[in-house]
């Protein structure tokens, strides 16, 4: 009698399994987005930014190595900007977090600044040598 009571359990827990397994197949993937940033466009957000006198930054330095783009405020150290969604828009893995939007000339499309958005202030730099 035990035995057919563990037979009819293990034929239960297979089809339940594969139940689970075609349901499994059958749910449409969810999509996650990837924003990525265009390696050959890295080089236009590189060089130096310089914040007005009186800044709590005198310079931001930006660069890019490996397809990856890199920010450091003064001599604190180098931290990687992860792309956002937002065109020409960089989050700091930094732990202030800092949001840096690149801002170009709309013109000559190229870089010639940076808002700087952290701990609720914004700072504006003008890039050198645009």
């Amino acid at each position: 009698m035990n035995s057919f009571l563990y037979a009819g359990l293990l034929i239960s827990l297979l089809s339940m399994a594969s139940v689970v397994q075609s349901n499994a197949q059958t749910q449409p993937a969810t999509a996650v987005p990837v924003v990525s940033a265009d390696s050959a466009n890295l080089n236009d957000y590189s060089g130096t930014y310089t914040f007005p006198s009186g800044s709590p930054i005198q310079k931001f330095t930006v660069s890019a190595d490996k397809g990856e783009l890199y920010g450091e405020a003064d001599t604190f150290g180098k931290n990687k900007l992860v792309k956002q969604a937002k065109t020409d828009t960089y989050q700091s893995t930094s732990s202030y977090g800092s949001i840096i939007t690149f801002v170009r000339d709309t013109a000559k499309k190229t870089v010639t600044g940076l808002t700087l958005a952290a701990q609720g202030s914004e700072l504006v730099a003008n890039k050198e040598n645009p």
